[in-house]
């Protein structure tokens, strides 16, 4: 879809003053960030698997046995176990790949 000049909508004084001046603005006070933080922006899987806010696989519902010490570690770290086994096995599916 192409948008014209025309169609635009008209930007208010304060909010152009606001765009010519971003170049300009101090950032002085925000922190650098080392490696490390860096590091946590990228992503956790490789390249072939997109972004999982953009992409919502097909979900099914299964009835699946798994031994109770296994079911009992998932729920230790509070709700969403099930989230966390489908990770875990995404993972699995990744490192066989």
């Amino acid at each position: 879809m192409k948008t014209t000049k025309s169609k635009l909508p008209i930007m208010s004084d304060d909010r152009i003053k606001e765009l010519q001046n971003f170049k300009t603005k101090d950032y002085t006070d925000c922190p650098i960030q080392t490696p490390e933080q860096l590091q946590e922006f990228k992503p956790k899987y490789p390249q072939q698997v997109p972004d999982s806010r953009l992409y919502k696989p097909i979900k099914k519902t299964v009835q699946i046995r798994i031994d109770a010490d296994v079911l009992e570690w998932l729920k230790q770290a509070g709700p969403g176990y099930q989230t966390r086994a489908n990770s875990i096995l995404r993972q699995a599916m990744l490192q066989s790949s």
